[in-house]
């Protein structure tokens, strides 16, 4: 039985290539060839946003990110995003929930960064085993003096500056 993470191929703009990508030959991806990444950054209607504390064995284990990962071959980066975001912290929502920030295409991963609002800090959060090992809800109004701290993780710091301003004005639209 095969177990490889198959992934779709994609152009810079989001479309399918019609061919599979593997989660084991990441580093053999040509340039100009990317798989999907969905992030997803969950915000409370009092403006706090939910970080994860990655696992120790991970890489960049012990920093903190946003819930996220790869979108499996058949999946849109939006299911993807429903996926992960379950997966991770154990919230479920509905794809019409979600807000798409930003794509855009770093390395060999195209990221779809997308927001979604839940009640308030209450929401009960189920860490995935091997994934994520703490959470915490960061007040709106600290979370970039957190993301450019140490403790975030380097692919997040690089990411932030790419969509900020989309993040907040998602932020400050809350009611």
């Amino acid at each position: 039985m095969n177990n490889r993470e198959v992934w779709d191929a994609y152009d810079a703009e989001g479309n399918k290539l019609g061919f599979d990508l593997y989660r084991d030959e990441a580093e053999q991806i040509p340039k100009g060839i990317y798989h999907a990444v969905a992030e997803i950054i969950t915000v409370t209607r009092q403006k706090e946003v939910l970080i994860t504390q990655r696992d120790p064995m991970k890489h960049f284990g012990l920093k903190w990110e946003f819930s996220g990962g790869s979108v499996l071959k058949g999946e849109t980066p939006l299911l993807g995003a429903v996926r992960e975001l379950e997966e991770e912290t154990g919230i479920r929502t509905e794809p019409e929930k979600m807000t798409l920030l930003v794509r855009l295409a770093r390395g060999n991963s195209l990221y779809h960064i997308y927001a979604n609002t839940v009640h308030d800090s209450s929401v009960p959060v189920v860490l995935q085993e091997g994934e994520t090992v703490d959470y915490r809800f960061v007040p709106s109004d600290k979370l970039k003096a957190a993301v450019y701290d140490d403790s975030f993780a380097l692919p997040v710091t690089e990411k932030f500056p790419m969509y900020e301003k989309p993040l907040f004005d998602y932020i400050n639209a809350i009611k």
